[in-house]
């Protein structure tokens, strides 16, 4: 449902009246990283019209951010990364329904290096939040 709603936003032209809005859906990505090209070719192709002026994997990619929110799964967060860019992911664990010990241990050995394990970990939640 949430990447539904996401794709809805994206399809309604809602970015093109608000181009700095952000918005923050977990799971990486709610499957969206995996289906946005075929959402955006299947526009194209069947001559569907959406409000949106541009295609809908450019507002995926400057307008949202994706948390690791109870997806703890290696190729499922390299094809977030490739999708979306590492700066557009965070952390996050999905407390209660997730266990913060079992995505803490998954974090540590994700196939990330350092510089990213440090800004999915910490440092996009500091610039997106502005915090210091």
């Amino acid at each position: 449902e949430t990447a539904t709603h996401s794709l809805r936003m994206m399809a309604s032209g809602m970015f093109d009246r608000h181009p700095k809005l952000q918005v923050i859906i977990g799971h990486l990505g709610e499957s969206l990283p995996g289906s946005i090209w075929r959402v955006d070719h299947r526009i194209k192709k069947g001559g569907d019209k959406t409000p949106a002026k541009k295609p809908l994997v450019e507002y995926f990619r400057n307008n949202f951010h994706l948390t690791t929110s109870g997806n703890f799964h290696d190729s499922t967060l390299i094809q977030a990364i490739t999708e979306i860019g590492v700066d557009r992911i965070m952390f996050s664990a999905d407390y209660p329904f997730e266990d913060f010990g079992q995505a803490a241990q998954w974090f540590d050995k994700a196939p990330l290096s350092e510089e990213d394990r440090f800004k999915i970990g910490r440092g996009n939640a500091q610039k997106l939040f502005r915090i210091k």
